[in-house]
């Protein structure tokens, strides 16, 4: 419908569309005409109200009766601005969640509509001025009062769904702890195999021999192995001394400085420099302090003492 013929039939804040045999709202023409806040599409051919009909916020008064809608849009609630809804012999069985948010609504007319039995009950007869009042308050009460049931149904469904995720998660951690000592068992039975058959060709090599030679040659294999670690961990304390003594020295190099500049207030190059990066020094040796504090009571104090 082109926004022209749209105007011709506005009377002030008042646009008639009833009667005009629309089988769908215009609605982008309608967003153009903000003044039109009372819209009447009454006894039109109506049987579903798009999304975009939501955006018409400027809608102060709205007749729809008498059309063929089984639902309103989800979104119906953001309507605020709504104060007078008249739905009578439509096809509706429910109203939207959104509803409740609808708090400006004084006068609505659901007569005539499927209804299902809670809203039939709160909407009562709707035959006078204040039956409609009446309505507005009660089903406004009604879906408010559902809205909160459906809200708490969700939320224990999502802590329910919550629950069996973290159950779920623990069941598959478990699973591959075992399968981690499963694989770490095998991998123990075939270096045992494997030390087991060297030994036995090792005395192969020798010609027969009594068991109490095969257990021996079996611990000579084992007593290699146990070399061999101690071999890295020698190699590991090594490491770990030059990087303590480096560590050591560090530190005393920058107490030697700190001492310098402590007795030299008026040094340039302590003010410029040094100043700054003790400050930055001491605010990460708290942190270091802090997370190790941490750790220790997160991690090794419950580990000790659990």
């Amino acid at each position: 419908m082109p926004k022209e013929s749209l105007r011709d039939k506005l009377e002030g804040n008042e646009l008639d569309l009833s009667l005009s045999n629309l089988d769908a709202v215009p609605v982008k023409e309608l967003a153009l005409i903000p003044k039109a806040t009372h819209l009447d599409l009454s006894c039109n051919q109506l049987t579903v109200l798009p999304d975009s009909f939501c955006t018409l916020t400027h809608l102060i008064k709205l007749d729809l009766s008498k059309n063929s809608l089984s639902e309103l849009p989800s979104n119906f609630g953001q309507l605020e601005n709504l104060q007078q809804l008249d739905l009578l012999g439509n096809k509706l069985r429910t109203l939207p969640r959104s509803f409740c948010q609808l708090r400006k609504l004084r006068w609505l007319d659901l007569k005539d509509n499927p209804l299902e039995e809670g809203l039939k009950k709160n909407a009562g007869d709707c035959l006078d001025e204040a039956q409609c009042r009446k309505c507005a308050t009660r089903i406004l009460m009604y879906m408010t009062d559902l809205d909160e049931q459906l809200e708490k149904q969700w939320q224990l469904k999502k802590q329910k769904k919550e629950k069996e995720e973290a159950k779920k998660k623990l069941k598959e951690e478990r699973e591959r702890q075992q399968k981690r000592q499963e694989k770490k068992a095998e991998k123990e039975r075939r270096r045992r195999e494997h030390e087991a058959r060297r030994a036995q060709e090792i005395l192969a090599q020798n010609g027969d021999t009594s068991d109490e030679e095969f257990n021996a040659a079996q611990e000579k294999l084992k007593s290699n192995g146990a070399v061999k670690s101690k071999k890295a961990s020698a190699r590991f304390s090594f490491f770990l001394l030059v990087f303590i003594s480096i560590l050591a020295l560090l530190v005393g190099l920058l107490v030697a400085v700190d001492i310098h500049c402590s007795s030299n207030l008026n040094n340039e190059i302590c003010r410029q420099h040094w100043k700054p990066l003790r400050s930055q020094i001491v605010a990460a040796a708290e942190t270091v302090r802090g997370n190790a504090i941490n750790f220790y009571h997160q991690h090794i104090e419950t580990y000790l003492f659990k």
